[in-house]
């Protein structure tokens, strides 16, 4: 499949200015909250009874909005969630008992509605937010509630993780919600690279290639991308605190690349960048998903002397045999790699460099088991073996 080499330039887009009381009553007033917005500190608040037990909506007076409503119980009517405040989970809303009614309409407070329903009671809160036409995705369930979602385009870019969503009750009514209430403006262009080379970009910091690997705690915080093949979003490598070996991670099929934005930082506050947003094939009937990745033009890394790019990868055991220290990693085919001791009279202090054979190019994803050997000065003894990446003992093999 041949990805898009997309645009030279694509613009980025900043938050700016400051939320007006105007903008917070008119969404205050499409989730039927009475009264004027006030503003405590660089929050605006609207609603809420005195004892705490009627809807909140809380809105950030500096850009972008960061707007949250929340229609507490004892709102009167028995429907949506039962959330208790300062609880970290919802249960379901109570019943209606011996057929009574189950709130305006008769809705059953324990059955969610329809995603039309759904859709048609989030329009109006959309609309004050900004987003009416917006696109909306109501197959979300949870519990008596559906969650109707709404993801923004902007310049004809659409974007990922910059959603505004509501949540509809079994009575149709909205009890809940967030999302920016003021949108980002257009800043300068920024000079963005094709989807190849974003995804071999991805591939490459899966793999641990640009220091974004496993972290301190040895658990994977990325996942890799290829063209024809690809690793769900959700699917990352298990978390692997001790080091030991991690399997490969599946594949999924890659379907599509469109350029898009997601946040970033703009001007040095948030905003929205570009992105290629790559469209990823559920597996055996499942839902499909989209992985991103930032689509700015970067410049080349720095080498040091003998070519290495000092991008390493961690160890998961080792094995000595006469001075001989061998460590087992998972590598690619795609890249050679070096392994540097630094020995101490307690430790010896292990790192191995990760050089692709064809930097810049897309590489298959193909883990695979490796190990690499140096020669110590001294016999390892007691000595711990510590991984430079993870800062952790290997254990021996």
């Amino acid at each position: 499949m041949k990805l898009p080499d997309g645009p030279a330039t694509a613009p980025a887009y900043a938050a700016s200015g400051e939320v007006t009381s105007e903008e917070v009553a008119r969404l205050a007033t499409a989730l039927g909250i009475p009264g004027a917005p006030r503003l405590a500190g660089e929050t605006w608040l609207a609603g809420e009874a005195a004892d705490g037990s009627g809807p909140l909506l809380t809105v950030s007076s500096k850009a972008p909005g960061t707007w949250n409503f929340a229609r507490h119980q004892g709102n009167g009517n028995g429907t949506g969630d039962d959330c208790v405040r300062g609880k970290d989970t919802c249960g379901p809303a109570t019943l209606p008992q011996d057929g009574a009614d189950g709130g305006a309409g008769g809705a059953s407070a324990g059955k969610p509605v329809s995603e039309e329903a759904a859709k048609a009671a989030a329009r109006p809160v959309l609309a004050a937010a900004g987003l009416d036409g917006a696109a909306l995705d109501a197959r979300l369930v949870q519990g008596s509630v559906r969650v109707v979602k709404a993801d923004p385009v902007f310049g004809k870019l659409p974007t990922q993780g910059w959603s505004t969503t509501v949540s509809v009750a079994g009575d149709g009514s909205v009890v809940g919600g967030s999302g920016e209430l003021k949108a980002p403006v257009r800043a300068a262009e920024q000079p963005v690279v094709g989807a190849v080379e974003a995804l071999a970009r991805l591939n490459a910091r899966s793999s641990g290639r640009e220091g974004t690997g496993p972290g301190p705690s040895g658990c994977a915080t990325s996942v890799p991308l290829d063209p024809d093949t690809a690793v769900a979003s959700t699917d990352t490598p298990p978390c692997n605190p001790d080091p030991r070996p991690m399997k490969p991670p599946r594949t999924e099929t890659v379907k599509g690349a469109s350029l898009g934005l997601v946040p970033g930082t703009v001007n040095g506050e948030r905003g929205l960048v570009p992105a290629w947003i790559f469209e990823v094939a559920g597996r055996d009937g499942a839902p499909g998903h989209a992985v991103t990745e930032p689509a700015a033009a970067q410049a080349p890394p720095q080498t040091s002397p003998g070519g290495k790019d000092g991008r390493t990868v961690p160890g998961f055991s080792y094995a000595e045999a006469d001075r001989k220290l061998t460590v087992n990693f998972w590598g690619s085919p795609c890249s050679t790699y070096a392994l540097e001791a630094r020995e101490s009279a307690e430790s010896v202090l292990v790192k191995i460099t990760d050089t692709p054979n064809q930097p810049g190019q897309a590489c298959i994803m193909l883990a695979q088991e490796m190990s690499a050997t140096a020669t110590l000065q001294q016999p390892l003894g007691s000595r711990k073996v510590l991984d430079a990446t993870t800062g952790k003992p290997l254990p021996r093999q």
